[in-house]
């Protein structure tokens, strides 16, 4: 069972299954964004790390300050991702889906809305217990079903994109429980 929502330190609560994002929908609504030290809280990145991505052209620049939704979803992504991807894969798979950092027009899908297809892939297959690429690629199509593609071929992008997030998740998932099956034994 998700203990926290993904890529965040914030508990998964029941009900979030299809909207893990709606959590910060009333803090980011009630702030105008999120400060560099609130995203820190939330996600466990250090400010500098976040900065960085920023400096980097991962994730768009800030608005005086404040962080929107649309930064703080890709800021959430790309953390839950780095324990088994590498930065610069992970910027490429979010390109892939949704071209330019800066410019939303060129998006398949607002990344709110792919890190809430994720969350959703993620509990199906927790509760189905399954890593069976076979069966995730099911979940993937069941989660995409009403998924309307903006451009020819964005389904097949998202479902690809949607499976390589959901194996890296599961991937750095399984290295933290290896490691901490190492440290149980003093190793």
């Amino acid at each position: 069972m998700l203990k926290t929502i993904p890529g965040t330190m914030l508990p998964f609560e029941e009900g979030l299954e299809q909207n893990a994002f709606a959590v910060l929908t009333p803090l980011l609504s009630v702030t105008r964004g999120l400060t560099l030290s609130q995203i820190s809280e939330v996600t466990g990145l250090q400010g500098s790390t976040i900065q960085n991505w920023v400096k980097r052209g991962w994730v768009a620049n800030p608005k005086n300050r404040r962080y929107e939704e649309r930064q703080v979803a890709r800021v959430i992504l790309i953390n839950m991702l780095k324990p088994s991807l590498q930065l610069e894969t992970i910027v490429s798979l979010m390109k892939y889906i949704n071209g330019s950092v800066e410019d939303a027009a060129d998006d398949i899908i607002p990344d709110r809305e792919l890190f809430n297809m994720l969350c959703q892939v993620l509990y199906l297959a927790d509760a189905r217990r399954t890593f069976d690429r076979d069966a995730l690629k099911e979940i993937i199509m069941q989660v995409t079903a009403h998924y309307e593609e903006p451009v020819p071929d964005a389904r097949q992008r998202l479902t690809h994109a949607l499976e390589i997030m959901t194996l890296a998740y599961l991937s750095g998932e399984l290295q933290h429980m290896a490691q901490d099956a190492c440290e149980s034994i003093g190793i």
